[in-house]
């Protein structure tokens, strides 16, 4: 829905008025659809212009006046002149019947209703930031928070890991150790194994050695046993 409204402009305590159309929604400073004229409290008299023509035209096609804005038309004639169009005049012949006048006075009370329309426009907007304020913390917070969260799992993630490769390198070093005893041993088997292959031939050996110097030893005391009973048979 379009409105026909005030919009503040000038400086503090020096205030003047656009008047405009805009969307009923948009804010006091926001966007415009066509600014038509203007409102200025600060003379006396005060003065104000308004185009017939495009106030007509906006009037015609549903824009709804603030009461402020009424009042400037009504003063202008051109609410008067809107009931002629209904009736059938065109806009062009209306423009034309409008042609010359230019700066009226005007009386003190859409000052106040302006004003009274400024401020209501004012805490509009103001709520609509305090929302827009609040929405954009809460989206803050919940984005903080996904990160958060997604920042604790990929740190339990790389414990884990850790975990398990520590694990690994344990189980790995556990199983070298492992062969390695056990080739240490089967070495140690293999070398006592050889050692005892060698000392058997030098074991019999020295067993047939002694198997033979037992021999001459037993020959020769026999020998000597013989000539013993030799010399006595003698």
């Amino acid at each position: 829905m379009l409105k026909i409204r005030l919009t503040r402009t000038g400086k503090k305590k020096q205030a003047s008025y656009r008047v405009v159309v805009a969307h009923k929604e948009s804010p006091r400073d926001g966007r415009v659809v066509e600014r038509i004229g203007f409102y200025n409290p600060l003379p006396d008299p005060a003065e104000y212009r308004i185009k017939e023509d495009r106030a007509l035209y906006w009037l015609s096609v549903g824009a709804q006046p603030t009461d402020a804005v009424r009042r400037l038309l009504e003063k202008q004639g051109t609410i008067g002149r809107l009931q002629r169009f209904h009736a059938g005049e065109t806009l062009e012949a209306l423009a034309a019947d409008y042609a010359g006048e230019t700066v009226e006075e005007v009386v003190e009370e859409p000052v106040v209703e302006a004003e009274e329309d400024v401020v209501e426009e004012a805490e509009t907007a103001v709520a609509e930031v305090a929302d827009a304020v609040a929405e954009a913390e809460a989206e803050v917070e919940a984005i903080v928070e996904l990160e958060a969260e997604e920042v604790a799992e990929e740190a339990s993630e790389e414990v884990e890991d850790a975990v398990e490769t520590a694990v690994d390198v344990e189980t790995e070093a556990s199983e070298e150790d492992t062969d390695e005893e056990t080739e240490e041993a089967s070495d140690e088997e293999d070398e006592a194994t050889a050692a005892e292959a060698e000392a058997e031939p030098e074991e019999e050996a020295e067993e047939a050695a002694d198997d033979e110097g037992e021999a001459e030893e037993d020959e020769s005391a026999s020998e000597e046993s013989e000539e013993d009973s030799k010399e006595e048979s003698e």
